[in-house]
């Protein structure tokens, strides 16, 4: 760009740059493109300015070695394809969700002798990660971006072996590197089991991010039911959402992101799911609605056949796997498209949505103990 322009009117034109590739190729424009590009300010306006078709990231195993694939999620779905190579640390890495761009991983470092657990935080656009240490035998860990500030967190929650109703928080933020202790303000029960153990509430891997807030599935020994547990970004407060007595007591339940909602799928037997979703009321009350199922055996084929869903796309279609092959399912006209991915074996799969950022770029790739 001609030396001509003032800079001034030069930030207005980068700004209106929105793929993260381009801004890339800017960056060695110049010190001073580098320098606006890499900025906080930038990278946030190019959050909130910029609106970005969403990709299916898809993990698999195939041939004894694990792929990534990232699938654009729009009108030209599923052509546009591209494999991202993550440089992780931890070979049994599994997502854990995505927020602002930004992949979550955790899996345990290759160190034989010292062996780590590892979040991995890795954004596929600008092909940068950074790794965090966390403590083995964590009840729960959870990953997303403050709304706020953009400023990526890891919240860790832990139990005293001793007393295990004295739950204990942790927070890491990116930007101070460092983990802090915060006030576990929600009463989560424990239950003995009769054998001098304490069974205590347990969590699912699995999470989602919505609106700045992260939601964990749970199992409370206590009721014997299912329940929601929740953490908010920007306050960093824990909290609980009953779930209906007749979804809770259901031990085949999952917890999706369904479209703009948090969704939980009952699975029936090996072919149906059914499909909840959940809304919060101005006062803060929260319910569940049944918004349809996916009927699986009305399909033909194998009846012999097991169908897993791995998430949905942007317009609420299921991702699932079936045979060792990934799909898509359309509810409507009732068929079942391949997507021509394999893995090695039944279970083999796991898939992520995110979209394109600049989040990382001003950090330097590292291992953070």
């Amino acid at each position: 760009m001609s030396d001509n322009i003032p800079f001034e009117l030069q930030i207005e034109i980068i700004k209106r740059v929105r793929p993260v590739k381009s801004l890339i190729r800017f960056r060695s424009v110049s010190k001073q493109w580098k320098s606006l590009i890499d900025s906080s300010e930038f990278i946030t306006h190019h959050i909130v300015k910029h609106s970005h078709p969403p990709h299916l990231l898809v993990k698999n195993r195939y041939i004894g070695e694990y792929n990534y694939v990232s699938i654009v999620d729009d009108d030209s779905f599923p052509r546009h394809k591209f494999h991202p190579t993550p440089d992780l640390l931890t070979d049994d890495a599994s997502f854990l969700d995505c927020s602002h761009g930004l992949v979550c991983l955790y899996g345990s470092s290759r160190d034989p002798i010292n062996t780590k657990k590892l979040i991995v935080v890795w954004n596929p656009s600008i092909r940068k990660s950074v790794s965090v240490a966390v403590p083995n035998g964590l009840v729960a860990v959870g990953f997303g971006v403050c709304p706020k500030t953009n400023d990526p967190k890891i919240v860790q929650i832990t139990s005293s072996s001793l007393s295990p109703v004295d739950w204990k928080a942790e927070v890491f933020t990116l930007s101070t590197r460092a983990w802090r202790s915060i006030p576990v303000n929600v009463s989560i029960p424990s239950e003995p089991d009769g054998f001098g153990n304490d069974q205590e509430v347990e969590f699912e891997k699995n999470q989602v991010v919505i609106d700045g807030i992260i939601y964990w599935l749970a199992y409370d020994f206590h009721t014997e039911q299912a329940l929601i547990i929740s953490f908010d970004l920007t306050s960093e407060e824990l909290g609980k959402v009953a779930i209906p007595v007749d979804l809770a007591i259901e031990y085949e339940l999952s917890i999706y992101k369904f479209k703009d909602s948090v969704a939980l799928l009952r699975l029936r037997g090996n072919k149906v799911y059914d499909v909840w979703t959940m809304t919060k009321n101005s006062d803060g009350e929260f319910s569940f609605t049944k918004q349809f199922e996916i009927d699986f055996s009305i399909l033909d084929g194998d009846p012999r056949s097991y169908y897993s869903i791995l998430g949905f796309r942007a317009n609420g279609q299921p991702i699932m796997e079936e045979g060792a092959r990934l799909k898509v399912f359309e509810p409507y006209s009732q068929r079942i498209s391949d997507l021509e991915i394999d893995g090695d074996d039944y279970l083999w799969f796991e898939m992520a949505s995110y979209t394109e950022s600049l989040l990382l770029i001003n950090h330097s790739a590292s291992v953070i103990h």
